[in-house]
């Protein structure tokens, strides 16, 4: 499976390649929504996993541009973001939006959530994944800051 992580942190793009890497993912990185409209372009893409706030084009926008082309309409979105805050959370109960998860959340819940977006939909539970996992996976927390440990 091909993932596109789309985030203008450098560590976490690097993070998230190391992680999926090892889960057999293969992984490209873009800085932006523009430069990852173009990777989107370049080569066939199974998942997107995007920050929502970045310069030149935001995760917002670029979420919209994805959705208004006929080719890459239907690729899966997983928002992640360090911030929690009322606008935040109030931007990603948009029913369009696939899924959002917190950048601090542990790197299984990550993997669930691809596991479920990346399922046919009739195959896919009712249930989204994520609310069983606690803070015994506290030490897999997905932060840029455990780039270097």
């Amino acid at each position: 499976m091909t993932i596109l992580v789309v985030d203008d942190e450098a560590s976490y793009r690097i993070l998230m390649k190391s992680l999926l890497t090892q889960d057999k993912h293969d992984v490209l990185m873009a800085e932006d929504g523009e430069e990852a409209l173009e990777k989107l372009d370049e080569h066939p893409i199974d998942l997107v996993i995007s920050d929502i706030y970045m310069p030149v084009m935001d995760g917002f926008k670029f979420h919209k541009a994805v959705r208004a082309s006929e080719k890459h309409a239907r690729v899966p979105i997983l928002f992640v973001s360090a911030y929690d805050d009322q606008l935040t959370t109030d931007a990603v109960q948009n029913p369009k939006i696939d899924d959002f998860l917190k950048k601090a959340r542990p790197y299984n819940e990550m993997r669930e959530r691809i596991r479920y977006l990346t399922a046919p939909e009739d195959q896919r539970s009712s249930r989204l994944p994520g609310s069983r996992f606690g803070a015994r996976f506290s030490r897999y927390l997905i932060s840029a800051n455990s780039v270097h440990s």
